[in-house]
C-alpha cells in the first residue's frame, strides 16, 4: 500500500505480457517472450519522410525501414508496421516529435520470439502466407493472420521469427503457438 494524500492505495506492479507463459520449449523449438525497455510507434508527418529518416540516422544510427522491412539489430530496431515503423530499443530523440507523430506503445504488444530447426513449419501452419527462407527472406516483415490473430511477423534470422501481436492476444498467441509446435513436432517424428 502506498499513501497517495491521506488515502491509502494498492501498489500495482507492472507484468509483462506474456508473464508466465513462456519460455515454451518442445522438440527443439523455443519461444520465449522478447523484453524490450521502449517501443514507439513513429508515423511522419507528410513530405517529412525524409527528415524523419535522417533524425532517426543521426540521432540513432539506423535507417528507416522499407516497406515489408526490417533495419538495425537485435538491441535498436525499426521496423515496419504498415501505417507506422516501430522503433524498438531506446527513447527516441525530441526532434523526432517535430516531424513525426511519435507514441510510446511500450504496454501495448505482446513480443515472442520462435526459434528452431523446424520453426518454419510451426509458423506455416498457423499463417496464410509463404514463410520459407526462399520467399521470406531474413529481415522480411509481414502483416498477416496468425489463426485469428493479426500480427506483424518479422524473420529475423534463419531458424527465428519474431511475432508482434496485441498484448490484449498475448494468452491466445502463445497458447496457438504452442499447440502448432506440439503438432508440428508429432508430425515431424512421424516422418
Amino acid at each position: 500500500m502506498i499513501q497517495m494524500g491521506k488515502k491509502f492505495v494498492r501498489k500495482l506492479s507492472e507484468i509483462s505480457p506474456a508473464a508466465g507463459l513462456c519460455p515454451v520449449e518442445f522438440g527443439g523449438l523455443k519461444l520465449v517472450e522478447l523484453s524490450f525497455p521502449y517501443l514507439f510507434s513513429i508515423s511522419p508527418y507528410p513530405k517529412n519522410e525524409k527528415k524523419c529518416s535522417a533524425i532517426l540516422k543521426k540521432n540513432h544510427g539506423i535507417q528507416m525501414p522499407n516497406v515489408c522491412r526490417a533495419t538495425g539489430s537485435s538491441k535498436k530496431k525499426a521496423i515496419w508496421f504498415g501505417n507506422f515503423t516501430l522503433f524498438i530499443g531506446e527513447e527516441p530523440n525530441i526532434a523526432m516529435s517535430d516531424v513525426a507523430a511519435v507514441v510510446d506503445q511500450s504496454d501495448a504488444w505482446c513480443s515472442l520470439r520462435l526459434t528452431g530447426k523446424n520453426a518454419e513449419e510451426v509458423m506455416q501452419r498457423l499463417c496464410p502466407i509463404d514463410v520459407r527462407l526462399s520467399a521470406f527472406k531474413i529481415g522480411c516483415v509481414a502483416k498477416t493472420m496468425l489463426g485469428l490473430m493479426p500480427v506483424t511477423l518479422h524473420r529475423s534470422g534463419k531458424d527465428q521469427f519474431d511475432i508482434y501481436a496485441f498484448r490484449s492476444m498475448s494468452r491466445t498467441l502463445v497458447s496457438e503457438i504452442t499447440e502448432s509446435i506440439k503438432k508440428t513436432m508429432y508430425l515431424v517424428k512421424q516422418k
